[in-house]
């Protein structure tokens, strides 16, 4: 299934729960009136004395957590005048209510304070197994929730049921749940709470994710494909440089070790340091189009070759373009040589118009190179190389990026 596909599910999905919010409180207004319609019926049918009952107390607040105290107009209950017309009224508004119900496409589960189903819709018939004569009056962590789960629940019920509160009501979680038939299943769900009496009602509204998750698997197995396919790629581009110029191939493994290091000490995310190894590791691949001899001259490099030289990061850049990374792979290659100062090559960008992933390898180059062994001299050490990066600090090199690297070698976190 392409990304697009999924997308569009969890759209849908997403438009499906728009609602529901709006459902919820249409839902708490016509329980409200229904158990006002029945405690009217349950009265002496004296037609006078019930309708002074109701101009003294024409409204009634129902509180919820998320709408505090929301007024009902009981104008319906104003013109009840006889126990038919009462009788008629808590018909049509339980025929209403189920109404709203049925169209609901995931599960609405109503439980009590002591956690007994009280309302069960046909969508939780389908997605639970259980027929409402099964499920009402049952507790609701013994036919729901897997056993493993109980004491978890049993917590969280004992907070919400003594103030209507808890870890999940009004947050959207994702959760294991039990069929009837024993299975277990992924569902998300959404509690709400209700206060009737001085009781705390819990409203559920729950969807099951199990394709949802089924699809998100299937995204995670595809990427990890992707991403082997990926990996395949870069080591063959460093074989290939490795052929090519041995020294060339072991500097850039260095440089992304320490690139790396630097990255995650910064507390860039993941996706970041995954990004700055791969460029670390192929950031000079634009040399394979320099000769050799150029490459390992043990003597001074002439102006026309070190201008040549120069034209290493366009070159990868070039290279790199028409591989389909999932990053800026090649962005970074071709800002490398970059100096804050605008003094580097090719393009002479400064401070933060240069990414900060080339920042580091930049840093993680020249200190590597620096310390190492070059065709044309023998290495300087790693002093001289953190001598360098501390002058040139906030001048040609980031000065974050200085300083969590001098911190890696003088804390001896890091050694190449």
């Amino acid at each position: 299934m392409s990304k697009k596909s999924y997308r569009n599910k969890i759209e849908i999905a997403k438009e499906k729960e728009k609602n529901k919010e709006e459902l919820l409180k249409k839902i708490e207004r016509l329980q409200k009136r229904i158990n006002d319609l029945e405690k009217s019926l349950n009265k002496p049918q004296n037609i006078q004395d019930k309708t002074e009952l109701y101009l003294k107390h024409p409204e009634e607040p129902v509180v919820t957590p998320t709408l505090k105290k929301t007024v009902v107009n009981e104008q319906i209950l104003w013109e009840i005048n006889n126990s038919q017309r009462a009788t008629k009224g808590l018909f049509e508004i339980k025929g209403n209510y189920e109404k709203i119900c049925s169209i609901i496409p995931n599960a609405l589960i109503i439980a009590d304070e002591k956690g007994k189903i009280i309302f069960w819709n046909k969508a939780a018939e389908k997605i639970f197994g259980y027929t409402s004569e099964e499920a009402l009056n049952n507790d609701l962590l013994n036919i729901l929730v897997p056993s493993e789960y109980h004491q978890f629940f049993k917590e969280g019920f004992n907070r919400f049921k003594d103030t209507g509160e808890g870890p999940i009501i009004e947050k959207p979680s994702e959760f294991i749940a039990k069929k009837k038939n024993g299975n277990n299943f992924p569902i998300e769900i959404t509690l709400s709470a209700i206060e009737v009496d001085e009781k705390w009602y819990s409203v559920a509204i729950i969807r099951d994710i199990s394709e949802h998750k089924r699809i998100e698997e299937s995204l995670i197995q595809t990427h990890q494909k992707l991403e082997g396919m990926l990996n395949n790629a870069v080591n063959t581009l460093v074989k290939i440089i490795e052929l090519r110029d041995s020294y060339t191939s072991g500097h850039q493994k260095r440089v992304s070790e320490l690139a790396v290091a630097i990255a995650r000490k910064m507390g860039l995310n993941e996706k970041k340091v995954k990004l700055i190894k791969i460029a670390a590791l192929v950031h000079d691949i634009g040399k394979v189009g320099i000769p050799s001899e150029i490459l390992n001259k043990p003597t001074k490099l002439t102006d026309l070759e070190f201008n040549l030289i120069q034209t290493h990061p366009q070159a990868g850049y070039n290279i790199l373009k028409e591989v389909d990374f999932p990053w800026p792979v090649e962005e970074i290659i071709l800002q490398h040589h970059e100096r804050i100062d605008g003094s580097g090559y090719p393009r002479k960008l400064k401070d933060d118009e240069i990414m900060v992933e080339a920042r580091i390898i930049a840093v993680a180059d020249v200190v590597e190179a620096m310390s190492s062994h070059r065709p044309y001299r023998p290495g300087l050490g790693i002093k001289k190389a953190l001598e360098e990066i501390s002058q040139n600090r906030g001048i040609l090199y980031d000065p974050k990026v200085v300083d969590i690297c001098l911190q890696l070698f003088r804390e001896k976190k890091f050694k190449f």
